[in-house]
């Protein structure tokens, strides 16, 4: 008894999709890369303390007036 010879054929919308979906896949990488990278690197230099820059200083305004 012989196997019978199967042919795997891509689909029509496989083979449109992958280069107009594959750039696009790859700058969100890019961008969710450095965005993390960003943020750890700020994060070390504050020495892993809370963001607080929305909060005004009272040194400000001080020395304005």
């Amino acid at each position: 008894m012989t196997t019978p010879h199967v042919v795997y054929l891509a689909h029509h919308w496989i083979v449109l999709a992958v280069p107009a979906f594959l750039p696009a896949v790859m700058v969100v990488g890019v961008v969710l890369y450095i965005a993390l990278r960003d943020r750890r690197v700020g994060r070390s230099a504050r020495g892993g303390t809370p963001d607080n820059s929305n909060q005004r200083s009272d040194a400000a305004d001080e020395k304005r007036d």
